[in-house]
């Protein structure tokens, strides 16, 4: 359960043995650990666009009822003006 780094004998850096990072009683290699790193990220990117999603419909959803209450408020008023005219002329 501990990491060793071997230095690079001329100067370039590190490598990892094969026994670093030891989960579960075996050794992860460095390729399986980034596609590991990046299935997570991938996986919280899509549940953070799905929050994202659930919100803007939520959000439209309102939108449109707001939209239609000015709507029937409008020609509400539309009619209400027509009737009055029509009392006037009669």
């Amino acid at each position: 359960e501990r990491v060793k780094v071997l230095e690079d004998r001329e100067g370039g850096g590190a490598t990892r043995s094969r026994d670093d990072a030891l989960i579960k009683g075996r050794s992860m290699d460095m390729d399986e650990g980034e596609a590991s790193t990046e299935r997570i990220i991938a996986r919280e990117l899509e549940e953070q666009q799905e929050r994202e999603a659930k919100r803007m419909t939520k959000q439209i959803a309102r939108d449109a009822e707001v939209a239609q209450i000015h709507a029937e408020e409008e020609l509400q008023g539309m009619i209400d003006g027509l009737d009055r005219n029509n009392e006037t002329i009669a």
